[in-house]
């Protein structure tokens, strides 16, 4: 691997890195789209290479977010995360099964949404006590959240995280860490899947994971000083940003799959 491509790679992990520690999330929608549109990757690589990726950055950043703040709810994690695991194995074998533009543009639609109600508030009481109705709750968030990770190669946490403070009644730094935590068993298992299908470049994903730790432990601690509200507006704008990337790659593929006349649009 050249010197240069090294540095792309690890420009692209400290990107991936401070979006991580700062939201929650895994950081594929910062590798996804740089590893296709400025290393020239092949999309499903670049998804199976983001899932490697992902795994040590949502590593470092659990291990940051309790260490320091004992921000992170362990069982509700293990209740979001034992349900992603099934979702990202049915996530992974979707991605090679159906039209991806269809599923882009709804998810796109459900981030917006979403951000509106982040930032508007809502009138609905959230399920905050154990019980029956939260367990469910809970796992309907992770099994959603893995097909997620599979279908698109990101860790989840645009997902995982609004469902948990919109849903389970949860603070908006909480909610971040504990995504975090649910995100690791989340993103090895899409990445071993991903790698039985031969989408997985290992160098570049442990290149991305290893440059963004440090970015990822800057974003821990700066979530942690701003006001909560702040945090809430940033993460929904987030939503959008990926929403609009969402959205574009959709277009893409229609376009694509129109010039080269056939075949179901998007199909992967």
């Amino acid at each position: 691997m050249s010197r240069g491509r090294l540095v792309q790679l690890a420009l692209v992990g400290a990107a991936a890195g401070l979006f991580s520690g700062l939201f929650g999330v895994g950081g594929g929608v910062v590798i996804v789209p740089l590893l296709v549109l400025w290393l020239l990757f092949e999309e499903r690589t670049a998804t199976g290479t983001s899932l490697l990726a992902i795994a040590v950055v949502a590593t470092v950043g659990a291990i940051v977010q309790e260490a320091v703040y004992g921000n992170v709810l362990f069982w509700d994690g293990v209740l979001v995360g034992v349900p992603a695991v099934a979702g990202v194995l049915f996530g992974v074998w979707l991605q090679h099964h159906i039209p991806a533009a269809v599923v882009r543009f709804l998810f796109a639609l459900m981030l917006v949404a979403t951000a509106i109600l982040l930032v508007v508030g809502t009138d609905w009481n959230p399920v905050a006590d154990p019980g029956t109705g939260y367990y469910a709750a809970a796992a309907a968030i992770g099994l959603a959240a893995g097909v997620l990770a599979g279908l698109l190669g990101v860790g989840g946490g645009a997902l995982f995280v609004p469902a948990m403070v919109l849903v389970l009644g949860h603070n908006q730094v909480d909610a971040e860490a504990t995504s975090l935590l649910a995100i690791i068993p989340v993103s090895l298992v899409g990445a071993w899947r991903q790698h039985r299908y031969g989408n997985l470049d290992h160098r570049a994903g442990l290149v991305i994971g290893v440059a963004a730790i440090p970015f990822a432990a800057i974003g821990v601690v700066a979530v942690n000083e701003v006001p909560p509200r702040i945090v809430e507006i940033g993460f929904a704008l987030l939503l959008v940003y990926v929403a609009w990337q969402m959205v574009r790659g959709g277009i893409t593929e229609l376009r694509e799959a129109r010039e080269a006349g056939g075949g179901p649009a998007g199909t992967r």
